[in-house]
């Protein structure tokens, strides 16, 4: 079976990837770090950095977060092939988007419930890529499954030996898990919103038909429906004059059999005659 690797046919998993790891790398090179996360005070009052809000998503200021990030976004990489690059970037922008606009909503809500304790949002993908994981989880069926055994059989070796089964998707939940928990309690809440968002998504229910929305073709290098239609109504003339050419061959071949047929039934005589007469 022919298999697909590494970044073929995923332009814009390519591109999330490598942003995030420039920006972060830049980011971490130029000490701009603490210009990426959010505490509601000071932050959003009384300084006003509501610029924070379009850029918190950008860049992560862990290594270790940014690698778990990367890997599970290359996991998912999938999901492009699945659906198409224009439906896979409309996702991650609608998910940015949402994102947004919800985070730092509910992050202040719980900064007014908590008294002032809970007043950190950590930066980075995290919700975009539970998002994913989310999509992944419903589209992505489970392939195997295997055990792994914690202790011996019972006795006299006839009863099943006890152990945790798992599958290979264990793995990237467990990565998800790592992510998740990487700044606990504070990047549980992104990765919540993000879970709910991706999973909303996928069931249609966000509002504003947000999940029939579609980024412009040309932002993923598609070509236009006008050009596409130009394209295959081209080629649906190529396959009406082939096909044509084949009925016209059929037809030809059809004369010359019955033609055979006939020559066969005829004499030697009559056949002699046909050369000369035409007949």
């Amino acid at each position: 079976m022919v298999t697909t690797s590494g970044f073929t046919h995923v332009p814009t998993t390519r591109a999330l990837i490598l942003t995030s790891i420039l920006l972060s790398i830049l980011t971490s090179t130029l000490s701009l770090q603490h210009l990426l996360p959010i505490k509601p005070t000071p932050h959003l009052w009384p300084y006003l950095q509501f610029s924070r809000l379009l850029t918190y998503q950008l860049a992560y200021t862990s290594s270790t977060e940014l690698l778990f990030s990367t890997v599970l976004i290359y996991q998912f990489r999938v999901l492009e092939r699945l659906w198409g690059s224009r439906k896979f970037a409309s996702f991650v922008v609608v998910v940015v988007w949402v994102n947004l606009l919800v985070t730092p909503v509910i992050v202040v809500a719980l900064k007014v419930g908590t008294l002032g304790w809970y007043n950190y949002l950590p930066s980075g993908l995290t919700g975009v890529v539970f998002s994913l994981l989310a999509a992944w989880a419903e589209e992505v069926p489970r392939i195997y499954r295997y055990k792994i055994v914690t202790g011996s059989s019972g006795a006299g070796g006839g009863g099943e030996a006890p152990g945790v089964v798992l599958s290979d998707k264990s793995t990237t939940y467990l990565l998800a898990a790592q992510l998740a928990l990487s700044q606990f309690p504070y990047s549980l809440l992104p990765a919540a919103v993000g879970w709910t968002v991706g999973t909303a998504w996928m069931g249609e229910l966000l509002p504003g038909a947000l999940g029939r929305w579609r980024v412009p073709s040309w932002m993923v290098g598609e070509s236009s429906t006008r050009k596409e239609r130009g394209q295959f109504e081209g080629l649906r003339r190529r396959l009406e004059e082939e096909g044509s050419s084949a009925d016209g061959m059929r037809n030809v071949s059809d004369q010359v059999g019955r033609a055979g047929q006939e020559n066969v039934r005829r004499g030697f005589g009559s056949r002699f005659v046909g050369y000369f007469t035409g007949s």
